[in-house]
């Protein structure tokens, strides 16, 4: 059985590696993740491995490196710092608001159903727009999950004296039990409605 499992497994790595390698080698792909991360902690990941802590990139090839390494997937921090690299475990909360640029939003929509995962996707997008907010982001995040990101250029600097930046992960929080609150009846309508159908 166990044999069977490794096999299984080689062949799981082999088909990955068939579609990482061309993909990640492409010169466009790759200045598209660079320029995402910029001012990010990025982590390289191949399953349940990944790259050394704190890491970012520092040019484009490096993520035909980590590719090479055997890395398939790469994933960045919400928060945007002055320089990741000095980032490490136990910093205070001072040291951080002093290193930090600021962060993105992230709004995580993960359901057992993928229709779910859309409808709630549409409705928040909707309360976004209401807000006047235009430059956000929707990416299928894998599985039955989307991502819905509000980028950090977005929000005002300083809200009631308070730097913006030094607010995390409290102001997302709110933003997020806000948004939830304002979709909910009209989510629960809609996936009722789906469901009868």
């Amino acid at each position: 059985r166990l044999m069977e499992e490794n096999k299984e497994e080689s062949e799981k790595e082999k088909k990955l590696n068939s579609i990482v390698l061309p993909y990640y080698s492409r010169k466009d792909v790759q200045k598209e993740i660079f320029n995402f991360c910029k001012n990010s902690e990025t982590i390289a990941r191949h399953f349940d491995t990944f790259s050394k802590r704190p890491d970012t990139l520092e040019f484009p090839g490096d993520i035909i490196q980590h590719v090479k390494n055997g890395f398939s997937s790469f994933h960045c921090s919400q928060e945007l710092w002055n320089n990741p690299l000095e980032l490490e475990t136990g910093l205070s909360q001072e040291k951080m608001n002093e290193l930090r640029q600021g962060w993105d939003l992230i709004i995580d929509i993960d359901s057992k159903y993928l229709d779910y995962s859309k409808i709630t996707a549409e409705l928040l997008t909707k309360a976004l727009s209401f807000h006047g907010i235009k430059n956000f982001g929707v990416k299928f995040s894998g599985g039955k999950g989307l991502h819905i990101i509000v980028p950090w250029k977005a929000f005002p600097s300083e809200v009631n004296n308070i730097k913006t930046k030094d607010m995390f992960p409290e102001y997302p929080r709110i933003i997020t039990l806000y948004l939830n609150e304002l979709i909910k009846k009209e989510l629960i309508v809609k996936i009722t409605e789906l469901t009868v159908d």
